[in-house]
């Protein structure tokens, strides 16, 4: 996980992460910083300022041979590794990003917010869910740029729209048509976000006032039944372009993100699966 310059590598079986920074990357320099993380756990370590956001294993619960343990919450290191405060609880934790200055993580209470706190560290606070919502929780995240909010899931067939700073209505609930296959948002045109679902539709999604916009279909529909690593379609955004991966056919389909109409396709080997876009700043010139 990234955060400024500061870059950490977790590794679910090691037991630790390392802290390096991304120049060094370039330069060739890489002297990586372990850290211990209690026990081996599916976790995360996010650098913020002279601190780090680190997740603890629950080691009392039951596991199967070979599986790992589950997140019980989220504990605040010093450089030195040294912890600073009790333990933030954060049941199941999984799903972060960051947004302006803050990061979130996805709780079965709710979404833990951690804020900067100067020499204090971090301060770290629980957005729990409303009595409103129904049944379900976050867990995945991704946060705004230009604009400070988070996006995430809920349930199969809903996304959340977060503002942190909210004391009456930190939650919006945006209901889909069907089950949710992939969601982004849109660096360059911070008010958008797209969702696709597994009827093959993407839709756009206006996250100022939490409203579909508007929806055109893609690809065939891709069924959400099965095991979460079958080849489905997954999007990302990439300058002016909306790529999806369609496995079922071997191609890349590019999509213009304001009428969501295809406007090419890209043939590639196999089944195309994740796909990520880089180099691109979101800047609009």
């Amino acid at each position: 996980m990234t955060h400024g310059d500061a870059l950490a590598v977790f590794y679910d079986r090691g037991g630790k992460f390392d802290l390096l920074g991304e120049r060094v990357l370039l330069e060739d320099k890489v002297e990586p910083k372990p850290f211990d993380t209690t026990a081996p756990h599916h976790g995360v370590a996010v650098p913020m300022g002279n601190y780090l956001l680190v997740s603890v294993p629950n080691m009392e619960a039951e596991v199967k041979e070979g599986e790992l343990p589950p997140r019980l919450g989220l504990r605040v290191l010093d450089q030195e590794g040294k912890q600073v405060g009790d333990v933030a609880t954060c049941t199941g934790l999984h799903g972060e990003a960051s947004s302006a200055r803050l990061v979130a993580f996805g709780c079965a209470e709710g979404v833990l917010i951690a804020r900067p706190g100067g020499i204090d560290g971090p301060k770290v606070e629980m957005l729990a869910y409303p009595a409103s919502l129904p049944e379900g929780k976050v867990s995945t995240l991704l946060g705004g740029t230009a604009m400070q909010f988070f996006l995430g899931n809920y349930g199969e067939d809903k996304v959340v729209l977060i503002d942190p700073d909210s004391r009456d209505e930190p939650y919006r609930l945006v209901d889909l048509p069907t089950r949710r296959l992939d969601f982004a948002l849109d660096l360059a045109q911070p008010r958008n976000a797209y969702i696709l679902t597994e009827d093959g539709k993407l839709h756009l999604l206006d996250v100022i006032n939490g409203e579909i916009a508007k929806s055109e279909t893609v690809t065939e529909p891709y069924s959400k039944d099965g095991h979460w690593r079958d080849p489905r379609p997954r999007l990302a955004l990439a300058g002016d372009h909306i790529t999806i991966t369609d496995p079922r056919h071997s191609l890349v389909r590019i999509v213009d993100p304001v009428t969501l109409k295809e406007t090419r396709t890209i043939a590639v080997e196999g089944q195309p699966f994740a796909i990520v876009a880089v180099g691109g700043s979101g800047a609009t010139h």
